[in-house]
């Protein structure tokens, strides 16, 4: 009985053997209707033979097996959902995205592959719309096949996807059909958003399949639609509209056009500035100012503008007119009632002339009032799209007599000193979690002040340094600067920090020319409200900083420091690892490859840092691997300097890369930075450091 059970286990073990190397099936699986036939053989020299007696080979009973039809398919691309059904689409997180203005007809390539085993498959193609409403469809969804994209490439080849003259030659389809196992069909799915789309819209639609019944094969199973490969395409409609000086329709001085003459009989000259304004000096002789204006469409469509003026200032009997460049009068070229500038398409400018007649030697209304015409467009697409102009006139005018009187009074009193505003630790300096050679530094400031508590007036030198520790362990020492709070908030206004340009008087300045900023001259009781500047650099590691900072008069030599103002620089959190894969889909019996990236992207070292992950559901170590590796493994490369460790518990680790891991198991890789043989507090990885690892699993 004991040799008999042997002699089973080997013919069940020369069969299983025999039948796997039988050949290699495509990844679609074998054809359905296929049948294997197999032979298995037992090969022995029996016990007790005579040297030299040949083998005996005896084949068992022939065994045959009919491949049955696993019909499947797939439309890709899929939703980037993680995981569900293929039944639904997920527009939360589309296949395919898009951005298209009103009117634009969007193109999305799509491939249906036969990946079951049953030969000359058909499939109906329909549109499933968005379950939960949030995206609209459009109403002319329709479907074409590859033939359709005849040229757009080089020399005339097919550039994948569809021009709308190739639309408009083609016929769309409504199926698929004729497909054998293992093949892809390329198709694309069109459709055109609406003209009264608005900004932020959002359209899409979901190519669908579904496999129609194959007369060839009566047992083939049902195989679900495929219903997850939505598209979503937001619609960008910029409808916008900007008029200003002539050849700067934004008025901003970019580019600032030179003094110009204007078109009259008795011509000026008008200066535009950069405050989107330009401006006409008039005589006492000039009654008539012409204006050259330029408007741009600056949307993503074409669009009409809409121009309309008011006038501020002038003196009465003053007129307005709207002018085409070569003087005839402006038009309502979509009669809707007002005067406008005809169509523009994107990017287009073109010149409006602006005429103000008013009487000869006439004064503004009010002393020191600008005669001001306002120009505004308005934008026929979106009506709240508006942007305005200014052209001024300045008018003569003039006046002599006795003085009057201006109002005055005496400057406020000097307050009591302050005992001193320390800074404020709560309020913590967060640097970028990504510093470069260019990155700006982190301003921060403290309210402080200075006063002469003497009996005389008196002159104070400030001066301060922060040390500074960076995240590479370097200290740099930073001057601290000072400007006058001039308003005693106790914060840096743009104006106190000269920023741009300098103020003068807002900075402590070297008066006395002995090196150093000083207060100037302080009468005694006086003090002056200060604001200490530190520019922290961004690769500031996370620390409490404390500014050392003195001041010292140079006539009296009396001397005061202070050296409880400090800085916060607080910790920055360390990013999530980074982990990819190098394939998007895969088949059975094919491999991925996946990279985990951790990185220390805090301002501060961290310890007992390792990269850590668990092999998939559904997948196995890999058998075979390409470069730079020739054997299976999990290995991990660092830029911190010490042994790569390895362990797949987390507990006990070895330098030696893992070759070999459970269905489900767990690796784990860290830097031994302190080489004593184990991953723990002592080993530090600094920030910008990182630890990387890379296996590959073949899909079961």
């Amino acid at each position: 009985m004991k040799n008999s059970w042997k002699f089973a286990a080997l013919l069940a073990a020369l069969a299983a053997g025999s039948a796997s190397a039988a050949g290699i099936v495509s990844t679609a699986g074998t054809a359905a209707g296929t049948i294997i036939t197999n032979t298995a053989d037992i090969v022995f020299t029996p016990e007790g033979a005579p040297t030299g007696t040949p083998p005996t080979t005896v084949p068992s009973n022939p065994v045959t097996t009919t491949v049955l039809p696993v019909p499947d398919f797939t439309i890709t691309p899929n939703d980037n959902e993680n995981a569900g059904p293929r039944t639904a689409p997920t527009y939360a997180v589309p296949a395919l995205r898009a951005a298209a203005k009103p009117g634009d007809t969007v193109v999305f390539p799509y491939t249906l592959t036969n990946t079951g085993n049953v030969p000359n498959e058909t499939y109906a193609l329909t549109n499933t719309p968005d379950p939960t409403g949030t995206v609209k469809t459009p109403e002319n969804i329709r479907f074409y096949p590859v033939s359709a994209d005849t040229t757009g490439g080089p020399n005339g080849t097919p550039d994948g996807t569809l021009s709308a003259a190739e639309i408009a030659a083609a016929t769309p389809i409504t199926s698929i059909s004729g497909v054998n196992q293992d093949v892809a069909v390329k198709f694309f799915q069109v459709y055109t958003i609406p003209a009264a789309a608005t900004s932020a819209d959002k359209f899409g639609a979901d190519p669908t399949g579904d496999r129609q019944d194959n007369p060839a094969f009566n047992n083939d199973p049902a195989v679900p639609r495929d219903a997850n490969n939505s598209n979503v395409t937001t619609v960008d409609r910029k409808d916008a509209t900007v008029i200003g000086p002539k050849n700067d329709p934004d008025g901003n001085g970019n580019p600032l056009t030179a003094p110009y003459q204007s078109t009259d009989t008795t011509p000026v000259t008008i200066t535009p500035s950069a405050a989107d304004t330009q401006t006409a000096q008039a005589t006492t002789t000039t009654t008539v100012v012409t204006f050259t204006n330029t408007v741009l469409n600056p949307g993503n469509r074409p669009d009409v503008f809409d121009i309309t003026t008011g006038q501020a200032g002038f003196p009465a009997g003053t007129t307005v007119e709207l002018l085409k460049p070569d003087g005839s009068p402006l038009t309502d070229t979509d009669g809707d009632g007002v005067f406008d500038m005809g169509s523009l398409t994107p990017g287009q400018t073109a010149d409006l002339l602006v005429r103000v007649t008013f009487p000869a030697g006439s004064a503004p209304t009010a002393p020191g009032t600008q005669p001001t015409v306002t120009v505004t467009t308005t934008s026929s697409n979106d009506t709240t799209k508006k942007d305005t102009t200014k052209d001024i006139v300045n008018l003569p005018g003039l006046s002599f007599g006795n003085p009057t009187s201006t109002p005055g009074g005496d400057p406020a009193p000097v307050g009591t000193p302050e005992t001193g505003q320390p800074g404020n630790p709560l309020t913590p300096i967060i640097p970028p979690t990504t510093c470069t050679a260019t990155s700006p530094d982190i301003r921060s400031t403290i309210a402080m002040e200075i006063a002469n508590l003497g009996s005389a007036p008196d002159t104070f030198d400030v001066s301060g340094v922060a040390p500074i520790k960076l995240t590479d362990g370097t200290t740099q020492n930073v001057v601290v600067k000072y400007f006058v709070d001039a308003n005693g908030n106790k914060l840096l206004d743009p104006a106190e920090a000269g920023n741009p340009p300098q103020v003068a008087g807002t900075a402590l300045t070297d008066t006395n020319a002995n090196g150093t900023p000083d207060t100037g001259l302080l009468a005694p009781g006086a003090e002056l409200k200060l604001i200490a500047v530190v520019d922290v650099p961004c690769a500031a590691a996370a620390q409490t900083i404390t500014l050392n900072q003195t001041a010292k008069s140079p006539t009296t030599g009396a001397t005061v420091t202070d050296k409880n103002d400090t800085i916060t620089v607080g910790t920055t959190p360390v990013a999530k690892p980074v982990k990819t894969v190098d394939k998007a889909e895969v088949k059975p019996g094919q491999q991925l490859t996946y990279t985990i990236i951790g990185k220390n992207t805090s301002n501060a070292n961290v310890t007992k840092a390792f990269i850590k992950d668990t092999l998939p559901a559904n997948t196995s170590f890999s058998t075979t691997r390409l470069a730079p590796k020739p054997q299976d493994r999990f290995f991990a490369t660092s830029t911190a300097t010490g042994t790569i460790l390895y362990s797949t518990n987390g507990t006990d680790w070895s330098p030696t890369e893992i070759a070999v891991l459970p269905d489900g198991g767990t690796v784990y890789a860290g830097v031994d930075t302190n080489n004593n043989g184990t991953i723990d507090t002592g080993d530090i990885l600094a920030p910008g450091q990182t630890i990387t690892g890379t296996f590959t699993v073949t899909v079961k």
